[in-house]
């Protein structure tokens, strides 16, 4: 460790040689002065000798003014000198000088989100931050030794790599080791917490005054700025900084440096969503699945191909047609499932500068088939009496083609010892009346991701429905029952909402295949729940029963008078509820004889058994939670994960719901993106797999950055500086050498212009 002497007169100069010339040159007035000094031979006369009784009584004054002067003109010099040799400030050297302590920790905070891995011409965005740290980190070696060094990553800000290290040789080596070993993971980063976690550690450091903190990033825009939509501008992004403010307060001092290691105008395609469409896949049957991309790009790029596995087997590939700047676009494709069971899905684009997020997992439920469980409310052993003739045909038609759909059929009498979880759908025609445990379970069972569909008849007490059913909304039953209505002359079908997955395709405009021309003799009015207003109708959301605030859907209706609607639908929990306001026969109606009635039929099967996932999503990083019925389960796992079989399966033991009747199995470790297997016991014997998706967060394909103007904002009233790139690092360290040769500049033409004036002052009076 250097001396404070040495600190200060040999570290004090960004060139020292040219300080010590101008301290030598400083002997150039000197000699002057003694050359001016030279002694002549002296002749003594008369007259000489009153001025030299003169001299003698001012002597001492004279050579006080020229001592004056020739000190004047050393300083000059020697400031002249420091001047060229630009010096600066360290903050440990003087405050040893003063006998205080003003070392500093710096804490590095390192940005290792997947956004990271971006490939340049040069190596990865992470790779320039790797750079940023060893390049600051040998910065602070040589100007301020004394301080600690803390570093950070931003996926794992609760496990910081090293806390207050001091960067002598061997620690200096130990910790740029670590540093290397470091790579981007495949994680999003929070930098609210990153912050909040930053506190926490240098609050468990007492006596700490003085901290610079390096936040080393790309400055994705979403992280950074977009924090609250209906917030101001301030609002949405100071808060992040708000803990490390007030940790500062008034009585330490807090700086930042934000380093953006970014790249200039990237482009990147991402797959932000895979999901599967048309309903309940079957084993056998051709499946769709929705794959929505966006071009992350200020250019367009050509057509790229999209390629689905499912299982082992490839499936055919898609292409994407050209995608404009910042452009999404959403691909359907078909996929035959071999097998029943838990499938996954891999669905991928051709690798470009940042691969992690050109691929999407997915982990489907393939059942062998839809299971449908038809309650009959007037059967007969006529079949066009029977109310479930029509529709069991249309589910389960005769043929060599497999429609997908086991229909068992059951009359009301045999709901109460009925398992519904046993079944994807559960429909009602014309049922009189359920009783309650009923209609509890059927509510548990929609609100878990069931279907219901409710056709209505002559056997229908609207008020008996609206008590179990409704119930002022909260219930099953999207819209309240009225009365019958019987119009003069038969209704017709109008179809609403042409883009509904049942219509959809169908109701063509123009109406080629005549579904305005069925004619519809009697059905039930109702009055649809309105519910509130800002929310989706069409979205599954994970609400209890008894809280449901969705409004209904109105997907036909009648061309009455009243304009009654005839299919209305509603989501309840996780699940769909569809109902029909006239029979499922042809009582009421003839459209069992159109055309239409088996693929709407068919459709309205398909739509409610329908998910807006595939299975559970965790985002890389996060927890796998996966919750089974504990009647049915043993509480004992082996997980297995994606690196399988090179990586061992590990032993899991599952916690208590907290209701009692089921159990979650919690898996912390998904740092990689994939499917993860978990196999089961059950409890009357055999094995049970369940498997579970873990993507990467689709934001981080967005590589936009934010502006130096923007993060001002996000800062708030924290000190900061932004420094961008690595040219610049030496901005960032400015804190640790302060220049001040502009102050020796104004010393020396102040010393130089005062010598002028007492020369002028002196030489003028003598």
């Amino acid at each position: 460790m250097p001396s404070v002497a040495g600190t200060l007169l040999i570290g004090a100069f960004v060139t020292p040689a040219l300080f010590w010339g101008g301290a030598a040159a400083v002997s150039a007035p000197i000699l002057i002065h003694l050359l001016a000094r030279r002694r002549f031979q002296r002749i003594r006369w008369a007259a000489m000798e009153f001025l030299i009784d003169a001299e003698r009584r001012n002597r001492r004054r004279l050579r006080m003014e020229e001592w004056i002067i020739l000190a004047l003109r050393c300083l000059a010099v020697l400031l002249l000198g420091a001047l060229v040799a630009r010096p600066f400030f360290r903050p440990t050297g003087v405050a040893a000088v003063l006998g205080g302590s003003q070392r500093s920790e710096r804490v590095f905070v390192l940005d290792d989100s997947l956004s990271m891995s971006y490939q340049t011409s040069t190596g990865t965005v992470f790779e320039r931050a790797q750079d940023a740290v060893r390049r600051l980190v040998a910065a602070i070696r040589e100007h301020t030794p004394d301080d600690t060094v803390t570093i950070v990553r931003m996926s794992a800000p609760d496990s910081p790599i090293d806390v207050g290290t001091y960067l002598d040789d061997r620690q200096a080596e130990e910790l740029l080791e670590r540093l290397d070993a470091m790579s981007p993971t495949y994680q999003a980063v929070n930098p609210s917490r990153v912050i909040e976690s930053v506190v926490d550690i240098l609050e468990r450091t007492p006596g700490m005054t003085n901290v610079a903190i390096y936040i080393i990033s790309d400055f994705q825009r979403h992280d950074w700025v977009q924090r609250d939509a209906s917030a101001t501008p301030d609002a949405r992004t100071s808060a992040i900084m708000e803990p490390l403010i007030q940790w500062a307060g008034e009585d330490r001092s807090v700086k930042a440096f934000l380093v953006d290691v970014s790249q200039d105008d990237p482009a990147n395609l991402t797959i932000t969503d895979l999901r599967l469409r048309g309903g309940q896949l079957v084993a056998g049957a051709m499946g769709t699945l929705q794959v929505s991309v966006v071009n992350h790009a200020e250019s367009g790029v050509d057509a790229v191909t999209l390629q689905l596995t499912v299982g082992d087997f490839p499936q055919e590939s898609k292409t994407v047609g050209a995608l404009a700047p910042h452009q999404h676009a959403s691909v359907e494709l078909r996929a035959t499932f071999v097998r029943p069971g838990y499938e996954s899905l891999r669905v991928e684009l051709p690798p470009d500068n940042l691969p992690g997020d050109n691929v999407r997992f997915a982990a489907a439920d393939v059942a062998s088939a839809v299971r449908v469980l038809a309650v009959n409310g007037e059967p007969s052993s006529d079949g066009f009496d029977d109310e479930l003739t029509f529709l069991t045909t249309a589910l389960r038609p005769e043929g060599e083609v497999f429609s997908g759909n086991e229909v068992v059929v059951v009359d009301e009498a045999e709901l109460e010892t009925t398992a519904f979880d046993a079944f994807h759908v559960v429909v009602l025609a014309n049922v009189y009346r359920i009783a309650e445990p009923v209609v509890e379970s059927l509510e548990r069972f929609v609100s878990r991701g069931g279907g219901f569909i409710i056709y209505l008849g002559d056997q229908v007490d609207p008020e008996l429905y609206n008590s179990a059913f409704y119930r002022d909304g909260a219930g099953l039953l999207p819209a309240a029952l009225t009365e019958q209505i019987r119009p003069a002359e038969p209704a017709h079908l109008i179809v609403v909402d042409r883009l509904h997955a049942a219509m959809r395709g169908l109701s063509i405009e123009g109406d080629p295949l005549g579904i305005g021309q069925i004619p519809f003799f009697r059905f039930f009015g109702c009055e649809p729940f309105v519910g509130d207003a800002t929310e989706d109708a069409d979205a599954i959301t994970p609400r209890l029963a008894g809280t449901n605030t969705a409004p209904a859907r109105v997907v036909a209706r009648f061309d009455d008078a009243g304009e009654t609607p005839a299919i209305v639908e509603r989501a309840f929990g996780q699940g769909r509820v569809i109902l029909v306001t006239t029979t499922a026969d042809k009582e009421w109606h003839a459209w069992p004889d159109h055309p239409t009635f088996l693929p709407i039929t068919m459709e309205l099967v398909r739509h409610v058994t329908q998910r807006n996932d595939t299975g559970v999503d965790v985002w890389a990083g996060e927890p796998i939670l996966l919750p089974v019925a504990l009647a049915e389960f043993e509480p004992d796992a082996i997980v297995r994960t994606p690196a399988y079989p090179d990586e061992r399966e590990v032993g899991l033991t599952a916690e208590s719901d907290g209701d009692g009747d089921g159990l979650v199995f919690r898996w912390n470790h998904t740092a990689s993106p994939g499917v993860y297997r978990f196999l089961l016991k059950r409890r009357k014997g055999g094995e049970a797999i369940r498997l579970v998706a873990v993507n990467v967060d689709p934001r981080e394909g967005d590589l936009s950055s934010a502006e130096e103007i923007e993060l001002r904002s996000a800062m708030g009233t924290l000190p900061f500086e932004y420094v961008k790139g690595l040219d610049a690092l030496n901005t960032a360290s400015s804190d640790v050498r302060v220049e001040f040769w502009r102050w020796f500049l104004f010393a020396a033409a102040g010393v130089l212009m005062f010598e002028q004036f007492l020369a002028w002052f002196w030489g003028r009076r003598r």
